[in-house]
């Protein structure tokens, strides 16, 4: 893996000076690619205001972007801060068995996720994500978590239709028994699991399951988040479903600063407010102020440049480049929504010639097992998003000799 010395726009370059294209916007989070002078000025001037203030007290960025936050939601939430993603799920996760202890049902304290998940890689989070997602699979494990089989099984190369995903989450709750299930969380695209796009009704038949059952709804936006799938939210593209807790991180400030929130519904909030219920956890760096202005720069860029319905437009064009390479020696399967693709190849042999091809070609893949994903800066050009499909394309028709 190449040193990498600068960065700008949507390219590294490494010590030795050779340019490459980060197909993977870092680690899926300089949604508004490097060096950007506009949020580079915010945090100075930000840092030049209030370089920091307690999360014990208030301050204006804080209380702003919770707003702008709430408002793109769709409203009607209150915003809590964490300094990582992970962290983000893992005050979730805390947030989801508190409110039923609120309620006199201690027992709820169960989380149920998917197989293909990750919601991080320390603490509660890491339990969330499926068993050697982005992790050692000698982590440890917790009884209290459950994992449910995915839209899709990426080793044997088969999907799963919204009937035989309900009955394997229908199947834990019926197992667990529902008094001890705290919380559903998910992604709406598990990206780092693949890539996998879940079918059409997906988070509406969770939503109605969570109901049924007496559990929270937890829909982690920390990927898919700030316009990466053509909406603010990726579960705003199924009407009518409302989380009770979305996460994010990431992309809320292009990884300008490390800030992430849990933006919960204010139903469950106000149980926080009564005597003796109140979140007394303290994260030093949670809510930072110079995180939150940047945040809001990263808001206003993305709405003043229309970098969300850039996304779908580009977006499609892209997926549809890659779909014409289906039938290739060794391609299994291509998918993805907005700035999120993934290739599935038959083995992680072909998956790593076509990554090795590509570094080659300056183009920087994320690869892991039989998997390749790619989701570029949001900013990236059409020139340079028809370089990438071009790049792929030579790659996967070299390991069939075509």
């Amino acid at each position: 893996m190449p040193a990498i010395a600068s960065a700008e726009g949507c390219w590294l370059t490494d010590e030795g000076g050779r340019r490459l294209f980060d197909a993977g916007s870092g680690h899926s989070c300089v949604n508004l690619g490097y060096a950007h002078e506009e949020l580079v000025a915010a945090a100075a001037e930000s840092y030049r205001r209030l370089a920091y203030c307690s999360p014990d007290h208030r301050s204006r960025p804080v209380m702003a972007l919770a707003e702008a936050l709430s408002a793109r939601l769709g409203g009607g939430y209150r915003l809590r801060y964490a300094a990582t993603g992970g962290g983000a799920n893992e005050l979730a996760i805390e947030i989801a068995r508190r409110f039923w202890r609120h309620q006199g049902r201690a027992g709820k304290r169960r989380v149920i996720a998917f197989d293909r998940a990750y919601h991080g890689s320390t603490g509660a989070a890491s339990y969330a994500s499926g068993p050697g997602i982005l992790q050692s699979p000698m982590v440890d494990r917790s009884e209290e978590f459950i994992h449910v089989p995915g839209a899709r099984d990426v080793m044997a190369g088969r999907s799963r239709g919204l009937e035989e995903i309900r009955a394997g989450v229908e199947a834990a709750i019926a197992g667990a028994g529902s008094g001890t299930i705290a919380a559903l969380i998910v992604e709406p695209v598990a990206f780092a699991g693949g890539v996998v796009v879940p079918p059409a009704g997906f988070l509406a038949m969770l939503a109605a399951l969570c109901r049924q059952h007496g559990m929270l709804l937890i829909v982690d936006e920390v990927i898919n988040g700030f316009g990466r799938s053509g909406a603010w939210f990726a579960f705003q593209h199924e009407a009518g479903v409302r989380p009770d807790i979305v996460t994010m991180g990431k992309g809320i400030t292009s990884a300008y600063f490390p800030l992430a929130a849990a933006a919960v519904d204010e139903r469950i909030f106000a149980t926080f407010l009564t005597p003796g219920h109140a979140m007394t956890k303290v994260i030093t760096m949670a809510g930072h102020p110079v995180g939150c202005d940047v945040a809001l720069k990263v808001l206003e860029i993305m709405e003043r440049d229309g970098l969300v319905e850039r996304v779908l437009r580009h977006g499609a064009g892209v997926l549809a480049g890659l779909r014409a390479l289906q039938g290739a020696a060794g391609l299994r399967e291509v998918r993805g929504v907005g700035h999120m693709w993934g290739l599935e190849f038959d083995s992680a042999e072909a998956a790593e010639a076509v990554d090795e091809h590509c570094l080659a070609a300056g183009i920087l893949l994320l690869r892991a097992g039989n998997l390749i994903r790619v989701n570029p800066p949001l900013v990236a050009s059409e020139a340079e998003l028809g370089l990438l499909v071009e790049t792929i394309g030579a790659a996967v028709r070299g390991i069939g000799g075509g």
